[in-house]
């Protein structure tokens, strides 16, 4: 067979009358052709139809962009494509309409929507400004559109004076941007503006390479405020449209950084448009040119024969998803090969010329185009109707091409490619032919529906007429497998696909062969592993509550031991599970997140290329590979991932009938298959995660802020939330707790506290509110969706009424399902319910009851979590707030009216302040002293020992007066309350007046030490007159001479003189007293008493001291009979003596009676022996006796 497919020894024949249509192909030139009345035939493909559904969407709604950049190589159809749009938005007239007309032929919807808009915008029409750009500055190719649209807009100089006068300007030598955006202001003022700028990127060259002078910056501005004017729908009518090769960055990239960074503001204000190679355009614009008029009937049935057979070859190949072609189709793109009308696009795409290239593959008068073929083998009486193969476009392209080959991104293969083929120019030519055909296949297409099988490449060598021919179709197989077999070619088994080979001594295929065979499922699962996503995103989930969460992957097969997943302090929310291998083989995993496990029917296909793959990679490990095969190897490996990737998506799909998804909710610390397994469906991977979420967080809070709904905050994010917590504990009051501006912190606010409505305007005022409209926190209202979270959060902090509870495990309980919270977020949503519960929820720090929420502290909160605890005092209601309410009212303590900003629980803790405050202005004696009720002491000791106010309130306090705590819940005892403030009154009673007890006993001891009164006042008159005459004596030792002193002092008080007194006698004051001092005192006092009385006795006034008139002292002296003395003082007052004087004759009388005559004298020995010596005996320390006086 020759070239073309006509049988040896016979030419390639094609029915005559075949015409190319020249005038189809002209390239465009917008400055030229937009002065033309007629646009000319157009055919407004896919890629155009993208770009006027633009233009008619920001022509229906003015905030829609209205600047465009279409970037495109060339011969891409951009220019025609700017020409078009021109056309359709200009003044009324035959290029308008043939435009519309081109429109509506393949969109009739867009064309009428088009003019609806069109005519609403600009019922006379848009003004059209176009200019192509040179290596100038950007404001000449403005300028020069401007005028240009100007002139032809009023052709009759009919132009209203404002645009006369706003156009002078430019055409001075010398003017400024300023003056060129009046200009387009005034235009857009007549009507709408639209600017278009072909090749737009020598524009952008000549500021790259002009960027250190001034003018280019003033083009970059310019063109930022060209695209700023007409944004939005408040700016001016003003539609922009450049047309360029490259990116705005790929031209920048000459450009200093800083030009770099200003050229990215200016590309951000344009939307980008990629004018990429469609296949149905391309395939149009050969229908378009290749005219069939003046073919015969003979030649028309040819023709149909051979469309009939192309469109069956095509369908049953499969080639219906590269192009959806029909009988139609291959009817007027003859004489193209079918595979040729796709293969050839594709070779101009690659080589940079798309549409150019193809027209002159086409239409050029060359060797191998299409054109020459027709006038090469035309015939009036034809007996076939042969086709232009991909051999000739190979020809084609590496003859005319050959140097925009060289620069394209693929030219390396061309290249190889081309030199095998000219290393085999001793081959038969029907060998060239094939090996040509497989290298541009091999071009095109690696592993895909158009890769070089052995069907593929029959049904590229054959006229479709002749595919079924079975000899025909031997012969040819025998050719590919000959050269094979002499090195040509290779046959990549796995993929089914024949290669342009350099041959090598490596029987690389036996070696693969070893290798797979060596290959366990572990080893293919190990390999699948590197295909699979890292992560899937529940992007709907996410979306919807603003809690960004993510599964991580893994493949198992059927032996795959028990997985440890993920936990609570992990990222991951999850696990998406690959299993190969049947749904009661997917191993355990223990976790306490969600698992998804997928199994597919597909399991062994994707296995099987994993093992391909492991083996290719294993190759050179096991064996020494020579140049030519590792490059096979290096191919195969890149061709085997990328299968491996498409039949590990195939295999998986959730929208394919192959896999099926499970959702296994963890329990127990472990998710395991079971046969009851819930089965989720899907449209994508990111489906079943969004569903599994919605499964497993069915209450998961909705928050709109990105920063915060994450795992891990960035330190900004960071940073926003710590500015965030601060203004939530200083300015609770505040609307938008006084956060001035829209930084990141606002931002959150918005996206949380308000968004979830836990800031809002409240009717509860404290005293330190200064606002108008005072706002404050308050808790989720049913229907929030916050709601739910926190019920069970609040539930979980009020049942710690015993014993604190940690904050980590609140944080646990929010994030865990069917919560799951981000840890982003939770520190601000658990600070809201401190705040609400300021009166209710008792705070703690590393055990240590906190009085108050201060921003240092909350932000080491939020750092650690864990050294912090709340507990639910339970005040706000029950039986804990009545006897709240019962004990200040017993103990007189007065409740502020409203609780002070960030002081938690206020009665508890004004109660609390109350008693230690009575228990700490006690006395040592009365802090120490067990001389008191039971209950009293163990109030003092409940006291003494207190941490929490609400253990000591209702735990210690009850139980010290022998009473049942308080609950936090239950019923309301108003008795029970009443009877513990009662009883703790009582106590607190005893326990004030332990000074008063003990003074009285002192007082007592003094006064029978002197045989005075216990009156304090009486008593220290006595002492004083006792003692009058000692103050002189100047033998007297310091410590009684203190005490005589201080007996004569008058100005102090009785309160004031006590003290003093008992520390002359015991040195210490009551107040540091313990229970056995007051022994001591009494011992020492009578001591001191005794001393007295003898220097009373020594040192007797020899006149008459003046005395008081209230009361008399009289010593008495008795001598024992072995002449010992012992003396004391009696002082008698008016009263006792008068009444001593009227009994004094009754019992003279009674002891003469009963004793004998001289009783009385008897009854005197014995009764002041008696006195004086009892005295004496009361004491550990008395005074030794002395002898008889010599006085």
């Amino acid at each position: 067979m020759t070239a073309n497919g006509a049988p040896s020894g016979t030419s390639p024949q094609t029915p005559a009358g075949i015409n190319i249509v020249s005038s189809r192909l002209r390239s465009t030139n917008i400055e030229r052709d937009v002065r033309d009345e007629h646009l000319g035939p157009v055919h407004i493909g896919i890629r155009a139809q993208d770009m006027l559904e633009r233009v008619t969407a920001a022509l229906e709604d003015q905030a829609n962009t209205r600047a465009w950049s279409l970037t495109g190589p060339y011969g891409s159809g951009k220019s025609t494509l700017a020409l078009v749009v021109v056309s359709l938005l200009g003044r009324a007239g035959n290029r308008r309409t043939e435009a519309e007309e081109a429109l509506a032929e393949t969109s009739p919807i867009l064309a009428r929507r088009l003019a609806r808009a069109r005519d609403r915008t600009a019922p006379n029409g848009f003004i059209t400004c176009v200019a192509t750009a040179r290596r100038e500055p950007l404001l000449d190719s403005i300028t020069r559109a401007l005028l240009d649209g100007a002139a032809r807009a009023w052709p009759d100089n009919h132009m209203p004076t404002p645009v006369q006068e706003a156009l002078v300007p430019l055409k001075a030598p010398d003017f400024s941007n300023r003056e060129l955006v009046s200009a387009v202001k005034a235009l857009c003022e007549q009507a709408p503006v639209m600017l278009v700028i072909d090749e737009f990127g020598k524009s952008l060259e000549h500021l790259a390479s002009h960027g250190e002078f001034s003018d280019a910056g003033s083009d970059v501005f310019l063109l930022q405020e060209l695209a700023e004017l007409g944004a939005g729908s408040r700016g001016v009518p003003l539609y922009l449209l450049t047309l360029q090769h490259l990116s705005f960055a790929d031209y920048a990239s000459r450009a200093s950084t800083l030009q770099s960074r200003e050229w990215a503001k200016v590309q951000g204000r344009f939307e980008d448009i990629l004018m990429t190679i469609h296949l149905g355009d391309t395939v149009e614009l050969i229908r378009r040119t290749l005219d069939h008029d003046g073919v015969s009937p003979k030649g028309r049935k040819l023709i149909a024969q051979h469309a009939a057979a192309s469109a069956q070859a095509w369908t049953e190949r499969g080639l219906q998803g590269i192009l959806a072609a029909s009988h139609d189709t291959f009817t007027h793109v003859y004489p193209l090969h079918p595979l040729t009308t796709v293969v050839a696009p594709l070779l101009a795409a690659q080589i940079g010329q798309h549409d150019r290239s193809m027209t002159g593959f086409i239409a050029n008068d060359e060797p191998h185009t299409v054109r020459r073929f027709l006038q090469s083998y035309a015939s009036n009486r034809p007996s076939s109707a042969s086709t232009v193969r991909i051999a000739d476009a190979f020809d084609y392209f590496f003859t005319a091409g050959r140097t925009t080959i060289l620069a394209s991104a693929n030219a390396s293969r061309w290249m190889e490619i081309d030199n095998r083929i000219a290393e085999a120019n001793g081959l038969p030519e029907q060998d060239q032919v094939i090996l040509k055909t497989i290298g541009m296949l091999n071009l095109v297409d690696a592993s895909g529906a158009l890769r070089a099988s052995m069907d593929t490449v029959l049904f590229a060598l054959s006229d479709p007429i002749t595919l079924n021919d079975p000899t025909a179709r031997q012969l040819l197989a025998d050719q590919v497998t000959s050269l094979v077999d002499r090195g040509f070619l290779v046959y990549r088994q796995f993929s089914d696909e024949y290669r342009v080979w350099r041959g090598s001594d490596v029987d690389l295929t036996s070696h693969i062969e070893q290798l797979i065979n060596a290959c366990d499922d572990h080893a293919a699962v190990k390999v699948i592993s590197a295909y699979l996503p890292t992560a899937v995103v529940a992007g709907k989930h996410s979306q919807r509550t603003g809690m960004l969460r993510h599964f991580v992957t893994k493949a198992t097969d059927a032996g795959s031991p028990e997985l440890i997943g993920s936990s609570a302090a992990d990222a991951e929310d999850g696990l998406l599970l690959f299993h190969f291998g049947d749904e009661y083989t997917i191993p355990t995993v223990r976790t306490d997140r969600p698992v998804i496990a997928g199994v597919t029917a597909h399991a062994e296909k994707v296995l099987s290329t994993a093992r391909y793959l492991h083996a290719l990679h294993e190759l050179p490990a096991n064996v020494e590979l020579d140049a030519v095969a590792s490059t096979e190897v290096s191919e195969r490996i890149a061709q085997a991932s990328a299968e491996l990737a498409t039949r590990v998506a195939e295999a998986f799909l959730p929208s394919q009938l192959a896999p099926t998804w499970y959702l296994l909710p963890a329990r127990a610390g472990a998710a395991v298959f079971t046969a009851d397994a819930e089965t989720i469906k899907g449209r994508s991977l990111a489906e079943l995660v969004s569903k599994a979420c919605e499964s497993v967080f069915p209450h998961a809070p909705h928050i709109r802020n990105e920063m915060l709904g994450r795992h891990k905050l960035t330190s900004q994010a960071a940073k926003a939330r710590r500015e965030l917590i601060i203004a939530m504990i200083t300015a609770p009051t505040h609307q938008y707790l006084g956060i001035e501006g829209y930084g990141p912190e606002r931002a959150m606010y918005s996206g949380v506290l308000e968004y979830l409505q836990l800031h809002r305007p409240t009717d509860q005022r404290t005293d330190d509110d200064t606002e108008l409209l005072p706002f404050g926190f308050h808790e989720p209202e049913p229907g929030n969706s916050l709601y739910p979270a926190w019920t069970a959060m609040q539930q979980q902090m009020r049942a710690a009424t015993e014993q604190p509870l940690r904050l980590d495990a609140v944080y646990e309980l929010l994030e865990a399902p069917p919560f799951g919270i981000r840890p982003g977020v939770i520190p601000v949503i658990v600070l809201t319910a401190l705040i609400i519960g300021s009166q209710e929820l008792a705070l703690f720090e590393e055990g240590t009851y906190q009085t108050r929420l201060t921003a240092a502290l909350a932000e080491r909160m939020i750092k650690s979590p864990e050294r912090f605890a709340v507990k639910a005092m339970g005040v706000q209601a029950g039986p804990r707030k009545t006897a709240v309410t019962e004990i200040a009212q017993v103990i007189g303590a007065r409740m502020p009216a409203a609780p002070p900003i960030n002081v938690r629980n206020v009665a508890p803790l004004t109660l609390t302040r109350e008693l230690l405050d009575r228990a700490r202005s006690l006395s040592a004696y009365a802090d120490h002293t067990q001389q008191l009720p039971k209950q009293a002491r163990a109030v003092r000791q409940a006291l003494k020992t207190a941490r929490e106010p609400d253990t000591l309130l209702f735990t210690d306090l009850p139980s010290a007066l022998d009473l049942e705590p308080i609950p936090a819940n239950g019923e309301i005892d108003e008795q029970v309350a009443r009877r513990y403030a009662e009883s703790l009154s009582k106590a607190l009673t005893e326990l004030g007046r332990a000074d008063e007890r003990l003074r009285t006993q002192v007082v007592k001891a003094i006064a029978e030490a002197f045989h005075m009164p216990t009156n304090l006042g009486k008593l220290r008159q006595r002492l004083a007159v006792y003692t009058r005459h000692l103050a002189d004596v100047n033998l007297v030792e310091a410590k009684l001479r203190g005490v005589i002193t201080l007996a004569q002092e008058t100005t102090l008080s009785d309160d004031e003189w006590l003290d003093p007194f008992v520390v002359r006698i015991v040195g210490r004051g009551l107040s540091d007293w313990r229970d056995g001092d007051i022994s001591t005192f009494t011992n020492e006092v009578r001591a001191a008493a005794r001393t007295i009385e003898r220097l009373a006795n020594l040192h007797q006034p020899t006149t008459a001291e003046p005395t008081d008139a209230t009361f008399v002292s009289q010593a008495i002296t008795v001598t024992q009979a072995d002449g010992h003395e012992l003396h004391t003082v009696v002082h008698l007052s008016n009263d006792e003596r008068a009444s001593a004087q009227a009994l004094l004759p009754e019992v003279i009388a009674l002891a003469r009676r009963k004793i004998s005559e001289n009783g009385e004298r008897a009854l005197l020995a014995l009764l002041a022996e008696s006195v004086i010596v009892e005295r004496d005996a009361g004491s550990d320390d008395a005074p030794s006796t002395r002898k008889k006086s010599t006085r």
